[in-house]
């Protein structure tokens, strides 16, 4: 439809009519005062509405088979993680207690680290809102030192958590 047929818009705008695709017209019940003709209607609305739902079964189906199939192949892969650390413990159990005591001051230090960072958005609010080069200057500051921090801690931690099983 263009502008000219619809004088409510603007000249700027455009219109277009979409229908779906992929479905037969519906064919038009062409009175519905005539009781059979609105049955037909209805029966045949009634079936697409049943085919639909047979896809969406379909659909969740094949969605619950691939959740089972990921759930399998997470469990596997946590399996062979566990055995590999388990192995890798057994062949440097003297590494143990150091990666322990490493990670609790590791731990302090990420802990003093937040603690300057907070204290440093807490002071420098404003200008991180405002500035483009102040938020920069804090997430050169403080990003990389944190990010790398929180690796080595993701690291010790399953190592610290086998020294505390073979101590209990």
């Amino acid at each position: 439809m263009s502008s000219r047929e619809n004088p409510s818009s603007p000249p700027w705008t455009y219109r277009m009519e979409v229908s779906p695709t992929g479905q037969g017209p519906v064919p038009a019940a062409a009175n519905y005062n005539d009781p059979v003709a609105l049955l037909h209607f209805l029966v045949n609305l009634q079936n697409q509405t049943l085919e639909i739902q047979r896809q969406i079964l379909e659909n969740q189906r094949q969605q619950l088979e691939l959740a089972r199939e990921a759930a399998q192949v997470n469990r596997e892969q946590r399996a062979r993680q566990i055995a590999e650390l388990e192995r890798w413990q057994t062949g440097h159990e003297p590494v143990l207690e150091h990666c322990r005591e490493s990670l609790g001051n590791l731990e302090k230090v990420h802990a003093a680290l937040m603690g300057e960072l907070a204290n440093y958005v807490s002071d420098h609010h404003e200008n991180l809102l405002d500035g483009d080069f102040a938020l920069t200057d804090f997430v050169d500051r403080f990003g990389p030192r944190l990010a790398h921090l929180n690796t080595m801690l993701a690291v010790l931690r399953p190592l610290a958590a086998a020294v505390r099983k073979t101590e209990s």
